[in-house]
């Protein structure tokens, strides 16, 4: 619904009935209020919640790789942001949703064919999710692989909503540049 802040505030409020609980407990309501503090526009602070989980639980695939994932889109700490995503896969190897983390990673750092083979493997793992086969595109197009990459944009393009589906329509149309690369 969109409701970002009440969410937030919900979970604030679930994390003040946990108090000073177990880690399992806290963590993961952390994560939560994290979530729709970013999705809300609210970055610094839902990276603080996202510290804070991650101290309680370094060894959770999905804090490191929120984590890592939310810094390597903002082009913060790129060296820290590619470690967490590669602690979070060697921890859950077969998460094609952070799979694709680590290609990205990869990509935002300039190793093209690397990212191509790590980006390819999640978009098998995964095939129905779009932000895999878009960040597989746009790798492809990089490559020069121009034909690859609309073929991937296209079956990004089967699930894909909002401004995405427009992001992805106009690759395929144009292809890359950089107001149409994913973020």
């Amino acid at each position: 619904m969109k409701r970002n802040d009440e969410a937030a505030a919900a979970y604030g409020q679930a994390l003040q009935l946990v108090g000073q609980g177990r880690p399992e407990d806290r963590w993961p309501l952390l994560i939560l209020q994290a979530s729709a503090l970013e999705e809300g526009n609210r970055w610094p602070e839902a990276r603080g919640l996202l510290t804070q989980a991650l101290a309680l639980a370094p060894n959770e695939a999905v804090i490191l790789n929120f984590l890592g994932y939310a810094k390597l889109e903002r082009g913060e700490d790129m060296d820290s942001a590619e470690a967490m995503i590669r602690k979070a896969s060697a921890l859950a190897p077969d998460d094609s949703s952070i799979t694709d983390s680590l290609g990205w990673a990869v990509y935002k750092r300039g190793r093209i064919k690397e990212a191509i083979e790590i980006l390819s493997r999640a978009a098998k793992g995964d095939p129905a999710q779009a932000e895999i086969h878009e960040h597989l595109g746009d790798a492809l197009y990089r490559a020069g692989n121009r034909f690859e990459a609309r073929y991937a944009w296209s079956a990004a393009l089967q699930t894909a909503e909002d401004e995405v589906a427009t992001r992805l329509k106009t690759k395929i149309e144009t292809g890359l540049t950089p107001a149409t690369a994913a973020p």
